[in-house]
């Protein structure tokens, strides 16, 4: 009797974020991101694994922010470049820095995973909020006109990174800029689809 263990099932991600202001609801950004599927795949073996590198799991532990996805001209054209996902090496273009010069990196305030039942796929969501006081280095309101300054915090682009500090993901979008009159609600989520 012969068996047939050659199986094979695409496996496909697909990521999604929305980005609001929590006070009046306006949606600040709602975009598909780019995924680094070798870094993805690395972490999915490893998690089923149940392996640790240097003591640091593979799970999505915080989110990175930076503002050096996107060039604006002298007339206020936008150009966006092209996302960091080759390699294991994903990073952002210009991480934006924490008043210690570390860069800034919030921890995820949640993690849900909806299974669609009957359907070959599931979804996770991951939310960080950026609350009144969030980051130390920010404007009193959101009117810069340098975004380029760290302390402007003026954000183009994020990414989710694992605790191992994997970049699964980059995201590049038009600068938004995160004040102190502005509470904000980022929703990334990551699609994963099985058999289809």
């Amino acid at each position: 009797m012969k068996n047939n263990y050659n199986e094979q099932s695409n496996i496909s991600v697909d990521g999604h974020c929305v980005i609001k202001d929590m006070d009046t609801g306006e949606v600040l950004l709602d975009k598909h991101n780019a995924i680094n599927f070798q870094n993805f795949a690395f972490a999915v073996s490893n998690l089923l694994a149940n392996k640790t590198v240097n003591s640091k799991q593979f799970f999505i532990a915080e989110m990175a922010f930076g503002n050096g996805g996107t060039v604006i001209d002298a007339n206020g054209n936008v150009t966006y470049k092209n996302p960091l996902v080759d390699g294991v090496h994903g990073k952002l273009y210009e991480a934006l820095e924490q008043p210690a010069g570390t860069d800034f990196l919030l921890p995820v305030d949640s993690i849900d995973v909806v299974d669609a039942e009957s359907n070959p796929y599931s979804d996770i969501t991951v939310k960080v909020i950026l609350d009144y006081n969030e980051p130390a280095l920010q404007q009193a309101s959101d009117n810069a006109s340098d975004f380029t300054t760290n302390d402007n915090f003026v954000i183009d682009e994020i990414a989710l990174v694992t605790e191992s500090g994997s970049f699964l993901t980059h995201l590049i979008f038009h600068p938004i800029q995160k004040s102190s009159n502005r509470k904000i609600e980022i929703l990334y989520s990551l699609r994963i689809r099985a058999g289809v």
